[in-house]
């Protein structure tokens, strides 16, 4: 929980980083977007007062070819009047593409066309006039003139508003370019400080996993030396426990056999009960060695095993159970794999005597094992199977007498029984050490019941190697 509690923090800060750092870059490309756009109606502006200024050049030539042409009555002069014309017409045009965005402008420009227009009539009447032979209309001279300055004052207006527009324009740049000079400078930063902030995260968990290292490494410790003093406990109960239980079974049924005239029958029955209760001890002694060695290392030798041949080899230890009980086992052929022979022969002893035990009275035991082979989509279901695994599946089925469905995980507890032992023999530890067993085989065991209609045990079994089992 603390480690998806970290992660699900580290996650959320980058998240909400990425976020920010997108949020920013947006902006940052809009702001950078409006100081291009300003930039370029700056220019644009700075380009019309060129337009403006190149219109009125072109007009004076136009005026001053026509003029020496008037004086001189050579017609060279009208080269000026004739090459300023043609200029003229690409000289509006670029102005009024320039200033169609400004309303205001493309009406002055508008009334600039008139005035040109009547300036050069003006002009081109006169010159027809020289040319036919005629005199100067000095009327017409002086209208062009009055054209021209009318001409002229638009022109100055028209420039003055462009000047008044290009201040704003400016203005507006440098608020442009200091706001894309912010933002240039609030991307990195704010990438330094959330790089710095994933480092602290990044050294506060590594900080807490390499306590949580040190902390298990303890633990480790503290295990190993726990197993070191169940091993003892282990020798112990094999060697120095067992012999006082054996001393006092024995002298417990030399008292019964040679003594036992000399014992009323409460003292005969008290030394049933000391024998029985001997017994019960070494059992019970004899079941928790049995589950020890199943957690110790050097008991786990890992090899290539045929179940056909461990279940051969069971059903002929339980022989006697199976004859008293007329009980029935149906077998499938089982597979070959990786495990400890011992403890499969423990697994399926202890599956398979758990339910010739718990069988009806008046009913034979049937006890059927049934073998498939599954991908782990087959069991997804069950937290414990891991993706993308192939499992060997057994089913131990019994028609005993079942037991209730709350208890499918009591079952596997050490000591843990649902029967009174004056009913069913058994010291409750057989299926801890199944459970145990499989668990040291990397797979995992689950039961099914119903009161009455017997029980199956699922064993699942990964396909795995020794080296994988040992790491």
């Amino acid at each position: 929980m603390l480690i998806r509690k970290s992660l699900l923090g580290i996650f959320s800060a980058m998240a909400i980083s990425l976020i920010t750092l997108i949020c920013f870059s947006w902006l940052a490309f809009e702001r950078n977007y409006e100081a291009k756009t300003r930039n370029k109606a700056v220019d644009n502006t700075f380009l019309v007062q060129l337009k403006n200024k190149e219109l009125l050049r072109v007009m004076l030539d136009i005026e001053t070819g026509q003029r020496g042409y008037l004086i001189s009555r050579n017609a060279a002069f009208l080269k000026p009047y004739n090459d300023g014309r043609r200029e003229l017409s690409n000289v509006v045009k670029s102005l009024k593409k320039l200033v169609s965005d400004n309303a205001s402008q493309v009406s002055r420009l508008d009334t600039l066309n008139q005035l040109i227009y009547l300036k050069i009539a003006l002009m081109k009447s006169n010159i027809v006039r020289v040319r036919q032979g005629q005199s100067i209309d000095v009327s017409e001279l002086t209208k062009g003139k009055n054209t021209m300055n009318e001409l002229r004052a638009v022109s100055k207006r028209f420039e003055q508003l462009e000047q008044e527009l290009q201040v704003e324009r400016n203005a507006l740049q440098k608020v442009a370019d200091e706001s894309v000079n912010l933002y240039l400078l609030l991307l990195p930063s704010t990438a330094l400080l959330f790089l710095l902030l994933f480092f602290r995260l990044l050294y506060l968990e590594l900080y807490r996993r390499l306590r949580f290292q040190v902390m298990l490494e303890e633990k480790l410790r503290e295990l190993e030396r726990t197993n070191a003093e169940l091993e003892q406990f282990a020798y112990v109960a094999s060697h120095d426990l067992q012999e006082p239980l054996r001393k006092i079974r024995t002298f417990g049924e030399r008292l019964l056999r040679k003594h036992a005239d000399r014992f009323d029958d409460d003292g005969q029955m008290n030394l049933h009960k000391i024998n029985e209760s001997a017994a019960r001890m070494q059992q019970l002694i004899n079941d928790l060695l049995a589950f020890s060695r199943t957690t110790n290392s050097l008991e786990q030798n890992f090899e290539m095993v045929d179940l056909n041949q461990i279940l051969e080899s069971v059903k002929e230890e339980l022989s006697v159970a199976i004859s008293a009980k007329s009980a029935q086992l149906n077998i499938e052929p089982l597979p070959t794999l990786t495990a400890t022979a011992h403890q499969m022969k423990q697994l399926f002893a202890n599956l398979i005597s758990n339910a010739l035990k718990y069988s009806h009275l008046d009913i034979p035991p049937v006890v059927s094992i049934v073998y498939a082979l599954i991908n782990a989509d087959e069991v997804k279901h069950l937290a414990e199977a891991r993706p993308e695994t192939t499992y060997h599946h057994f089913s131990v089925r019994d028609n005993g007498i079942g037991f209730e469905s709350q208890y499918t995980e009591k079952i596997f507890l050490i000591f843990q029984r649902l029967h009174n032992r004056n009913e069913y023999e058994g010291t409750g530890i057989g299926l801890a050490i199944c459970r145990r067993i499989v668990n040291n085989h990397r797979g995992f065991i689950k039961a099914e019941s119903e009161v009455g209609k017997g029980a199956v045990f699922h064993v699942y079994l990964p396909i795995t190697t020794a080296e994988d089992l040992k790491n």
